[in-house]
């Protein structure tokens, strides 16, 4: 069974320089964590050694806000610190190991929420990315990723006039990212319509982007009949905190980051 580090409690304290922590972190791991500065928002960008890209296949863009509202233990820590880990596991790998990640973290998420999604930190963030000619990554977005047990992939609805070949793209990472969740938690998975993460900041700039969640089971259950899952209800509110999350998450979360280390899709 995981068990949670006594520095993430570190990561939640109040007077946490979260962009500090999250550099330090990698730069202990020996990796390069440059700050990408757009509009007033600090995105940090993970440098891993190139030998572990192979251009054969796909990128794989992996992002996730680290702003908060509150304590924000899940909202957004647990996935941030998680996949802090990772990229430390990530880092060691060797040829002819390789992974083609891509990994972000975000600044402003949270922003989105009362103003739009032009609001949103990462919407500059997918303006670079489109104006560079990066539409081709399968972009994962994980938001609270450290309560439950089943791994939830978000409704999307795309824009109205949407472009046919922007629809086909998004459909097939849809189903890329199933595949991934069906895998990674012994076929328990489910997809809900969820509010949107920094995947809209991507999906408003023509870019397909995926947004991915954890809930307990019975929430689960309890949101096919109209329920607001208890879940959300702690988020932005001091019931976002320590003892509300569940190690399993964690667990499941790891296998879900394995796996899309190991995933080939021809570029």
């Amino acid at each position: 069974m995981y068990t949670i580090p006594s520095s993430f409690q570190d990561f939640i304290a109040p007077d946490c320089d979260r962009a500090a922590f999250i550099q330090n972190y990698l730069n202990a791991a020996g990796l390069e964590a440059p700050v990408l500065q757009m509009e007033g928002k600090n995105h940090i960008y993970v440098k891993f050694p190139q030998k572990q890209y192979n251009p054969t296949f796909r990128i794989k863009t992996v992002i996730a806000h680290y702003d908060r509202i509150g304590i924000g233990a899940n909202d957004n820590s647990a996935a941030v610190f998680c996949l802090l880990e990772w990229a430390a596991k990530l880092s060691k790998l060797t040829p002819p190991a390789f992974h083609n990640i891509r990994l972000i973290f975000t600044d402003g998420e949270e922003l989105g929420a009362a103003g739009g999604v032009s609001q949103q930190g990462a919407f500059p963030l997918a303006q670079v990315f489109r104006r560079l000619g990066i539409t081709n990554d399968d972009i994962f977005v994980f938001d609270c990723m450290g309560r439950g047990d089943v791994p939830i992939l978000t409704q999307t609805i795309l824009p109205h006039k949407a472009p046919s070949k922007f629809i086909k793209a998004f459909s097939e990472l849809e189903q890329r990212a199933a595949t991934l969740l069906q895998a990674s938690a012994n076929g328990r998975w489910f997809t809900l319509p969820c509010n949107y993460s920094d995947n809209a900041s991507f999906i408003a700039n023509g870019i397909p982007a995926v947004a991915i969640t954890m809930l307990p089971s019975a929430e689960v259950t309890a949101a096919t009949q109209g329920i607001q899952p208890q879940t959300w209800q702690f988020l932005h509110t001091q019931g976002d905190n320590l003892a509300s999350l569940t190690p399993q998450s964690f667990e499941i979360f790891y296998n879900i980051l394995n796996n899309l280390a190991v995933l080939k899709t021809l570029a």
